[in-house]
Parts: C-alpha cells; sequence; structure tokens
C-alpha cells in the first residue's frame, strides 16, 4: 500500500504542468499572424509554460466586435497596427500591453520547380506579371485584407495595366496555384512558405508599393487571464524567436 502511495505521489508531481494550472489562454487572430509562426509558439509555450493555448483565427472584419462582445472573452488579441489603434481608442485591449509583432509582406509565389523571376523593381515585376497567362489572388470582395492591399497596388500602378489578373473563388491565390489553377500568385509570404512540396516563393514585391500589412498584438481588456496573457506575449516577442517568425514569412519589428 505504501508503495502505492508513493508512485502516485510521484505520479502528480511529474504531472504536466498544464494539467496543475487549469488555464486556457484564449487567443484571436487573424490568419497572417497564425500562419505566421504564432501556432508554433503557442505549443512551445504549452510545452514550456504549462498554459494551454487555443487559437482563434477570424476575419478581420469580425474583430473588433469580438473584442467588444465575444463569449468567452479572448486574453490576447493579433490585429494589424491601423485596428489595434482603435481598439486602444476603443479601450478594448489593457493600456500599455500593447506590443510590435511584425510586418508580412506581399510576395509572388510559383509552381515548385519554376524559374524564379527577378521583381527587385517595379517595372521587372510588371514584366514578370504581364508575362503570366495568369495572376491569382483572392477575392477582394470577401473583405480580405490582403485581397484589397494587392488589388489596389495592381489599380494605383500604371505599369500593372495588362496584367492578366485572375481571382480565387476558393481560398488564397497561392492555394489556386497549387492546385494547378494558374501560373502564379501574388500573396502574402507566410501564406506561400507553408506550402513547400507545391509552392516557391520567389520574394517580395518591391517596398516601395507599401503591400504589406504590419500587426501588433495587446491583452486584452476583459482578459480572464490577463497575468498569463502578459507572460504569452513576452515568451512570444523575445529575442530568440526571431529566426522561427521570419522563418514563417513575418519580419519581426523590435
Amino acid at each position: 500500500m505504501r508503495k502505492f502511495l508513493a508512485v502516485a505521489v510521484l505520479a502528480v508531481m511529474t504531472m504536466p504542468a498544464m494539467a496543475q494550472t487549469g488555464v486556457t489562454l484564449k487567443i484571436i487572430t487573424p490568419a497572417v499572424t497564425a500562419n505566421a509562426g504564432l501556432r508554433d509558439l503557442a505549443a512551445g509555450f504549452e510545452k514550456e509554460m504549462g498554459i494551454k493555448v487555443e487559437i482563434q483565427t477570424l476575419n478581420m472584419a469580425k474583430m473588433v466586435d469580438e473584442l467588444k462582445g465575444g463569449t468567452p472573452p479572448a486574453d490576447i488579441v493579433f490585429l494589424p497596427v491601423a485596428l489595434m489603434d482603435q481598439a486602444q481608442t476603443d479601450k478594448t485591449v489593457t493600456g500599455g500591453s500593447r506590443i510590435n509583432i511584425g510586418r508580412v509582406r506581399i510576395g509572388l509565389a510559383v509552381h515548385k520547380g519554376d524559374p524564379t523571376p527577378d521583381i527587385s523593381t517595379i517595372d521587372k515585376l510588371a514584366a514578370v506579371l504581364k508575362a503570366a497567362d495568369s495572376v491569382m489572388y483572392s477575392n477582394p470582395a470577401s473583405g480580405s485584407m490582403e485581397a484589397k492591399i494587392i488589388d489596389g497596388m495592381l489599380n494605383a500602378h500604371p505599369e500593372f495595366a495588362g496584367v492578366k489578373r485572375k481571382i480565387s473563388m476558393n481560398g488564397e491565390g497561392g492555394q489556386a496555384v497549387a492546385r494547378g489553377e494558374g501560373q502564379m500568385a501574388l500573396q502574402l509570404i507566410c501564406e506561400i512558405v507553408n506550402h513547400p512540396d507545391q509552392l516557391t516563393n520567389v520574394g517580395p514585391v518591391p517596398d516601395s508599393l507599401g503591400a504589406y500589412i504590419d500587426s501588433a498584438a495587446a491583452v486584452t481588456a476583459r482578459a480572464p487571464h490577463p497575468k498569463e496573457a502578459a507572460q504569452f506575449l513576452k515568451y512570444a516577442t523575445q529575442p530568440g524567436t526571431y529566426s522561427l517568425w521570419l522563418g514563417k514569412g513575418l519580419e519581426r519589428m523590435k
């Protein structure tokens, strides 16, 4: 009996911390950050800190409503900077908890094994896009910020006149290219690198086009676990995580 009790006590002492805390952090985020390293960091945090992390990916149009009245309330929110500015004005995030996350750029995706052209200038990018039989990207009518940025970029610059655009009606442009529906795609780099067996990331479009999304994160004003939420943000933005974010397509901003 004593031997059994000793074994039982030892088992409790060595159980994962997650089972002892009972805390589950809820993070709401658009896909741009969820797919740019956040999921990997959440898994690492769970393993090292013993605190479970639940990630809910939402359309950016729904993020504001979720912040104000979502049930159960989220602990942490990731948002593009303009929406985070508004959240601070609305006081739906905790003052002083905001931290810059980084930038994800629009890039060019081609089929794995295809040549990788030079797109280092607007003129060179325009020439490559015009030579393609189809350039795919997400549907702007869906409310996608990514799609609106790409559509706006192509509309704002006369160099892109004549590009044979093709809207993906099923998922991202790169996913459509991977399915064989087009020759190349304009897409957030974090989405391109998630399909290494099917797509090659040619690189980002020129900086002068302003085709990127900058994101920030904060503890929400209604966070059930604000202490643990602050711990997660510190963990996810420590210097040692920079290479992980970058490998997933996000350039960290200090």
